[in-house]
């Protein structure tokens, strides 16, 4: 088999091949929205090397991830001698969802931080992978440090109930440009 249509979010990512196993076939496929928490429903279209083509309603379950693969039995080759089709196998490729980085099941991503609230303390926006969340930042909180958003991260395919965290590396703004006073204010600090 090999992939005559892709979904419009595949347009122009990856070249996809067909990989031969046994008696079933492994097709690889991009998903963009396995980041979200819920399972997606997709069509392919698939032709046969006979030219017959088929299209195919596939469940992509929540938190999949790389590499991982998708078993639809019997929609593989026919078998030898009459026996029946073999199974065919979609293998994952996850997009990349752009200030995300997935590891497992967590979600690794950065804020930016204004100087005077990491000084001071106080909240920023920070986006997460299902929308936007105020997040507390400590007095005196410094670049690099990282916090932890439990449950802002991917789903667990084992159970629906898991998810992984969030990890955000705060980035401080430093102030450009300053005038006279102000860089006079700060070195009496």
């Amino acid at each position: 088999w090999f992939l005559l249509r892709t979904p419009p979010e595949m347009d122009g990512l990856e070249t996809l091949k067909v990989i031969r196993r046994k008696l079933g076939m492994d097709v690889p496929i991009i998903v963009i929205s396995a980041y979200d928490y819920s399972e997606i429903e997709e069509e392919f279209r698939l032709a046969g090397a006979d030219g017959r083509a088929q299209s195919l309603q596939v469940r992509i379950p929540a938190g999949i991830d790389d590499g991982q693969s998708i078993r639809l039995q019997g929609k593989g080759q026919p078998g030898r001698g009459g026996a029946g089709s073999g199974d065919l196998f979609l293998k994952v490729k996850v997009g990349k969802k752009p200030g995300f980085e997935r590891k497992g099941m967590d979600i690794y991503s950065t804020v930016q931080v204004p100087f005077i609230t990491a000084v001071l303390g106080g909240e920023v926006l920070v986006s997460t992978i299902t929308g936007n969340v105020m997040c507390k930042i400590r007095e005196g909180t410094q670049s690099g440090t990282k916090i932890q958003l439990r449950g802002k991260g991917i789903v667990s395919m084992k159970d629906a109930g898991t998810y992984g965290s969030q990890y955000v590396t705060v980035q401080i703004q430093v102030p450009k440009n300053l005038d006279a006073e102000a860089k006079r204010k700060l070195k009496e600090f």
